[in-house]
């Protein structure tokens, strides 16, 4: 299926992209985005149904003449695998064509995971997926891998990604690491740009033009389509909008500038001022929490403790300043947060919000999600997606 799909015509492929992408479409609708004459939709039609790459699946509402069929891509034959890495856990999804998770399989990051390591749990989960599905590897399209910045995308390395529980994630060859255990192809590129693309085109962003994706994790994760197109940072980078500067005199960030919004808002940043707190109080005699920990504040905070309640709080606003300034000289219609501090946290999201509002002066007409349509998958769809995206459009957007 996998030669079927790279030796279409351009007029085939541009029909698949359009049924898939609308889920459900009839030929008058396609032959209004394409500007075909019916004969050649007709023929290039046919041609994809020949291939089981599209069948019928339904039959539009009649407006009083015949009622026209509608077309959707087959459910089976074809798939993709998304993989979020990210410095706290690895997320694993299967994907059909129609976008439907078939499998999914999760696990947590501690300090023991090398690159090598970590490779080789996801190979051996992807093996075990496929086979309790009865998918054959010639049907499965590749291996998205939505991690961590900066990365070479084109060369599949991922450069020099701070913050790490295990101190082996540099220079990480990462996808000929997966091609060799798995065999099978494998494209790269920054989760945020994984989740956003998802996003915009299959989930709240659908629509739409102008989406920002953050992503509140050990650090602060950011990806934009503008205008329908990613905007791509120096090195595939993503952490620009993280290293905004909100205090020039503030906390010394990691990249040598004081007072970044990475420098509070992020899980990294909490865990360390929690634990300067700790070591300054005279009376404490708790230990100090590690990063892989952080979800022991995150527990204080849900309790009520005032320590972690006033540390996390004040990240949360912090971010919110930063999503004023960002939405200011952005205009997005949609902003979409997420991660483990939006996730395990509540108050973090509506603190943040709460801020932006309090600073947005110029009243920018801007919605906010808590999570999007994909939650806590969203990186790993669009991780398939971007497999999908390279056989659909042949744009090369995820480096391969």
């Amino acid at each position: 299926m996998k030669k079927i799909l790279k030796k279409l015509s351009n007029r085939e492929l541009e029909t698949l992209n359009i049924i898939q992408k609308k889920a459900l479409i009839t030929k008058k609708n396609i032959q209004a985005i394409t500007g075909m004459t019916l004969t050649t939709l007709n023929r290039v039609m046919k041609s994809l149904e020949d291939k089981k790459l599209i069948a019928e699946a339904g039959i539009s509402k009649s407006t009083g003449g015949r009622k026209a069929v509608k077309y959707s891509v087959v459910e089976n034959g074809l798939y993709a695998i998304g993989v979020d890495i990210s410095r706290t856990y690895v997320r694993i999804i299967i994907l059909n064509l129609k976008m439907t998770i078939l499998a999914k399989e999760e696990f947590f990051m501690n300090d023991t995971f090398s690159p090598e390591k970590t490779v080789e749990k996801i190979g051996n989960l992807i093996n075990e997926k496929l086979l309790k599905l009865s998918i054959d590897k010639s049907e499965v399209l590749g291996i998205g891998i939505g991690t961590v910045g900066p990365l070479d995308r084109e060369k599949g390395i991922m450069l020099n990604p701070e913050n790490f529980f295990n101190g082996g994630w540099r220079n990480v060859p990462i996808r000929n690491m997966f091609e060799k255990k798995t065999l099978l192809p494998c494209f790269i590129d920054n989760g945020t740009n994984a989740a956003v693309l998802a996003e915009y085109l299959f989930g709240k962003g659908k629509d739409l033009k102008n989406v920002v994706y953050i992503h509140c994790g050990i650090g602060i994760r950011s990806s934009v389509i503008n205008n329908g197109i990613i905007i791509r940072t120096m090195r595939d980078s993503e952490d620009s909008f993280a290293h905004m500067v909100v205090d020039f005199n503030g906390e010394k960030c990691s990249c040598g500038n004081k007072g970044c919004l990475d420098s509070y808002s992020s899980i990294n940043a909490i865990v360390k001022s929690f634990n300067s707190i700790l070591k300054n109080n005279s009376n404490s005699v708790n230990e100090e929490i590690k990063e892989e920990d952080y979800n022991k504040i995150l527990e204080l905070a849900v309790h009520n403790n005032k320590t972690a309640v006033e540390i996390i709080n004040k990240g949360a606003e912090i971010l919110g300043v930063g999503l004023a300034n960002m939405v200011r000289i952005l205009n997005p219609q949609l902003v979409i947060l997420y991660g483990t501090l939006i996730k395990n946290y509540k108050l973090y999201y509506n603190k943040c919000i709460d801020a932006f509002n309090k600073n947005n002066c110029l009243n920018n007409d801007v919605i906010f999600s808590d999570g999007g349509e994909f939650k806590e998958n969203a990186i790993a769809v669009g991780s398939g997606l971007i497999v999908i995206e390279n056989y659909l459009k042949k744009t090369g957007i995820g480096g391969k």
